[in-house]
């Protein structure tokens, strides 16, 4: 992307603003709302009162002085909340710290950390994926992720994304230099947000870091047996509760697989299904595509299992992923492609809005982000499939 010096200044200047606006407005939302901070199941957790036997009742308010304040916070501001456990007792684990302070105190805490999170995948994104864009690109698609609405609302609802997605950076980063294990636990607290991280993480796989990934995994199903001990259940339980859960929310995504198929249980052997093929490709894969994989990686992750809009921020990254397939085929068709990236990121970021979100506008959504997908594919399998052929 070339840009004369004053029309860089012109958008540089009305990105910033726009993203400052947003900042704003998603800091303001968090301080009144952050209802997804899961503050309330892990102080559950703490409690040794298990939180998705609560989650799993009709009221999902347990009785306790502790937990007082935050229902009662919700209900003076008519926002009455209910404990929605859907992470495994090894992730809730990750927010004991923030259990130890008075939820108010915890909700600007979780903010601050949150900002701290954006800049740091800013950063990772440079040192990282994002190393070979331009220096203006680079700027221009930060500056977009931070005004875009679903970064707004990540950080209005105080959702874990963010932070999934800096310490799966983080672990990327580390990896590159050799420092295995601070890689590993990186890469375990990201699965905090599974949904985006655990398709993300099989970039380990392709990139044969099998120390880092099985560690990550072994922490937590130590985390996870140490659960079942402290809730005084079972292993099996500490696995399929939170499951139990999850699936409650199944049909409640944006354009995923089971929100478009209605909850059909068919999305959940589908979603599996995706990953094993997945796994199957970073295993095979030859060296020389990992911008093209982690843009992959990160398109499917959107759609085969539950992701509200607020999750759409990483859709960024799927830039490098276009960058580097346009860069081996005919220039019209890769104009063409590039193009229609830059329709369906600014749709999600500003388009959804302008229609608040309604069911027209995220089916018109589903149609050129699966349209969008399928042509990544096959862009990229016939990349793959004639330097192959040149190979040989």
């Amino acid at each position: 992307m070339t840009l004369d010096a004053t029309k860089k200044k012109i958008l540089y200047c009305v990105l910033l603003l726009a993203a400052l606006i947003s900042i704003a407005a998603g800091a303001k939302n968090a301080l009144r709302f952050s209802q997804d901070f899961q503050w309330d199941a892990a102080k559950c957790l703490m409690l040794r009162i298990n939180p998705y036997e609560v989650s799993l009742s009709p009221t999902a308010q347990p009785d306790h002085p502790a937990l007082a304040e935050f229902f009662d916070y919700f209900n003076s501001i008519d926002a009455k909340q209910k404990v929605e456990a859907n992470q495994f007792p090894s992730l809730l684990f990750l927010l004991s710290i923030f259990t130890l302070m008075p939820y108010r105190v915890a909700v600007v805490l979780w903010l601050v950390l949150n900002l701290l999170f954006t800049a740091g995948i800013v950063y990772l994104l440079r040192k990282t994926f994002m190393k070979q864009l331009s220096k203006d690109v680079y700027i221009i698609l930060s500056l977009l992720m931070v005004a875009g609405t679903p970064w707004r609302n990540q950080i209005g609802v105080g959702q874990h994304t963010l932070f999934s997605l800096f310490f799966f950076l983080l672990a990327v980063y580390l990896s590159e230099s050799g420092k295995w294990i601070p890689s590993s636990l990186a890469l375990a607290v990201s699965y905090f947000k599974y949904t985006l991280t655990a398709p993300l993480a099989l970039y380990f796989i392709y990139k044969k870091k099998w120390r880092e990934f099985a560690v990550s995994v072994a922490l937590h199903i130590a985390g996870t047996a140490f659960g079942a001990w402290w809730l005084g259940t079972s292993f099996i339980d500490m696995i399929k509760q939170p499951l139990a859960v999850s699936s409650v929310l199944a049909s409640e995504g944006s354009i995923d697989i089971s929100a478009l198929s209605g909850g059909a249980s068919w999305a959940m052997i589908a979603a599996l299904a995706v990953m094993i093929l997945l796994f199957v490709v970073c295993i095979r894969l030859p060296s020389g595509y990992d911008s093209e994989l982690i843009s992959l990686l990160t398109l499917i992750s959107l759609i085969i299992t539950y992701h509200r809009s607020y999750d759409f921020f990483v859709m960024p990254i799927a830039y490098v992923g276009v960058c580097a397939i346009i860069s081996k085929g005919v220039r019209l068709e890769g104009i063409l492609f590039r193009a229609y990236y830059l329709i369906v990121l600014l749709y999600m970021f500003f388009g959804l809005r302008v229609f608040n979100e309604s069911a027209a506008s995220l089916s018109v959504l589903a149609l050129l982000y699966y349209t969008f997908l399928a042509d990544f594919v096959l862009m990229f399998s016939r990349n793959v499939k004639n330097s192959s052929n040149g190979r040989n």
